[in-house]
């Protein structure tokens, strides 16, 4: 079921050290070709601010930075904006029984939001009707549409789901490309509409308000930095999709705290980790 469509399933850690004895660590879902960690060996980690050749690397970086000089990584971004920021959980799509066990633990955990990517080996409709009956008041679906809904009838399929108190947003209802069909289904959707692959690179695609929230999925820290200041220009509210365990959500919440409209729920998944490297783990309250 975790291949309905897909899933987290490897993560690779990197722990790099200095000959001052600091030890960085940062991860990512596969391992960086040698040619791409060679760049790094014999550097200063700040030759990597704003880093745009590997995000696990640059996170090892940047844990080196906040270290070697005794600061909050969020510090090296800029200004802190918030000091909570929100937390979704993720999913597979599965038998609509299963779905309301696994909304009714995230709820348990302290999540407000879930993610999950819909299937076409699944009724949407039906998985709904049983997510909310275990859902607790406030709990909200994110629907991942990646692009391949039902063709012509994506108007009617998000007003249906609209109609549910679960439902809480549509990620990428249509191709990237339709920009048009974005901006006229924004005005159509009663709930928040997100565009995550975005064929114009976030850039006129968000000054033309194709969408209510935007989502920087497993972007580069200094592509990530740029983009901000693009969304916080046309106060765009935005959000981070870093898969990983907890060294990631660090990451992602000290980046997320200091990006003046990134106050969209982020995705990273490491709700779903057994195992993780750290032993404390970064666990929401109220989401």
């Amino acid at each position: 079921q975790l291949n309905h469509y897909y899933g987290p399933t490897k993560r690779t850690v990197y722990i790099v050290h200095t000959d001052t004895g600091l030890e960085g660590l940062g991860e990512s879902s596969g391992a960086e070709p040698p040619e791409v960690i060679e760049q790094y060996i014999g550097t200063n980690p700040f030759d990597w601010i704003g880093d745009e050749t590997s995000l696990g690397l640059g996170t090892a970086m940047y844990d080196l930075m906040g270290k070697a000089v005794d600061v909050p990584v969020y510090k090296l971004f800029g200004q802190r904006y918030r000091a909570w920021v929100p937390v979704g959980s993720w999913t597979v799509s599965t038998d609509p029984a299963r779905m309301a066990e696994t909304v009714a633990e995230y709820a348990s955990q302290g999540y407000t939001w879930m993610k999950y990517h819909l299937s076409p080996f699944e009724n949407v409709i039906d998985q709904t009707e049983m997510m909310e009956t275990a859902a607790p008041e406030g709990f909200k679906i994110h629907y991942d549409l990646t692009r391949g809904g039902p063709g012509d009838h994506i108007p009617e399929l998000l007003e249906k789901l609209s109609q549910y108190r679960i439902a809480g947003c549509f990620e990428d209802p249509l191709p990237g490309e339709d920009i048009e069909g974005y901006i006229d289904l924004r005005r159509r959707s009663r709930l928040p509409v997100v565009l995550h692959h975005s064929e114009l690179g976030f850039s006129h695609d968000v000054l033309m308000g194709a969408a209510d929230a935007y989502m920087l999925g497993h972007s580069h820290i200094g592509d990530a930095i740029h983009k901000a200041g693009l969304f916080a220009a046309g106060n765009m509210p935005f959000m981070l999709q870093n898969t990983g365990g907890t060294i990631t959500r660090a990451m992602t919440t000290h980046m997320m705290s200091a990006f003046p409209s990134a106050h969209f729920h982020f995705i990273d998944c490491a709700e779903i980790v057994r195992d993780d490297v750290p032993v404390e783990r970064l666990n929401p309250v109220n989401g």
